[in-house]
């Protein structure tokens, strides 16, 4: 993207996600100017080169940097891993050593940061969609049930019924069973939650750190963040915007790379130590 003199610089950050597609736009000094998610990329890429348009016109580019599953599938600068950038994107407003937990459509990342935005250690649950976007949407759909709905339908039970399949389709399964058995809707929507609550505990979370979550899911279903709270017994601190966290990393990324980094970081090298680093 070229520059235009006339408009003062700003980065970009592109979250190429399982879903969707985020974008992130700041300044110089780590405002956010633009944000805006489209469906990841179709055949034909119309929302996607909208979206890139409308920025190009707005916006002078200085640097822009992809993740996400489709990171490499875009023009960038740099490509960083989601992991980067989700502890980059926290950090930009929590500059805390924490654990970070990202709940995604199709996995969950559970990382270990500095206070910079480092990666000190990370786990990846990738091999099942239990716990995940994808899980919560199709057992969701077999419900009948609104995702837009689910967090307020699930606050009014009080149930503790929990859904015991991991799997997504011996849940699909056991979801009939209530159905076939009356249960009120409330109740399933909560069960769902707390089938992810539980899926969640027995993942190796870092308990003595402050705990952040982001992702396209918590940002639909906040009371999930609520129901975790109660589970681990601690404070869950919820970041602003957790759909864009990872784009936001991404744009601090490009916005702190210097001359002699790598741009390109592929899962299996060694995790940066710094916003800049690589």
């Amino acid at each position: 993207m070229s520059a235009v003199a006339s408009k003062p610089l700003h980065y970009l950050g592109i979250d190429l996600g399982s879903s969707y597609t985020k974008f992130a736009v700041l300044d110089q000094a780590g405002k956010i100017a633009h944000k805006a998610v489209v469906p990841t990329l179709s055949r034909r890429r119309t929302d996607f080169d909208r979206q890139m348009g409308l920025i190009s016109e707005r916006f002078s580019i200085a640097r822009v940097c992809s993740t996400g599953y489709g990171r490499k599938n875009v023009t960038a600068d740099l490509q960083k891993t989601e992991l980067i950038c989700a502890a980059a994107g926290v950090s930009v407003f929590h500059p805390v050593r924490k654990c970070i937990l990202d709940i995604g459509g199709e996995d969950i990342k559970i990382i270990e940061s500095d206070e910079r935005g480092g990666v000190v250690h990370f786990f990846m649950n990738d091999k099942c969609s239990a716990g995940t976007g994808t899980f919560i949407t199709e057992i969701a759909e077999r419900s009948e049930l609104d995702i837009a709905e689910m967090s307020e339908l699930a606050r009014r039970s009080t149930s503790k019924r929990v859904m015991n399949s991991f799997c997504t389709v011996f849940a699909k399964s056991e979801i009939l069973g209530w159905k076939f058995a009356g249960t009120p809707i409330e109740e399933v929507a909560r069960g769902i939650y707390l089938s992810v609550v539980d899926r969640i505990c027995k993942l190796p979370l870092k308990r003595d750190l402050p705990l952040y979550v982001c992702g396209g899911v918590i940002a639909y279903h906040p009371y999930l963040g609520e129901l975790l709270a109660e589970a681990i017994g601690t404070d869950v601190h919820v970041v602003t915007d957790p759909q864009y966290t990872v784009a936001v990393g991404a744009e601090a990324m490009a916005r702190n790379w210097k001359a002699g980094i790598p741009a390109i970081d592929e899962p299996a090298k060694r995790m940066n130590k710094t916003l800049g680093g690589a």
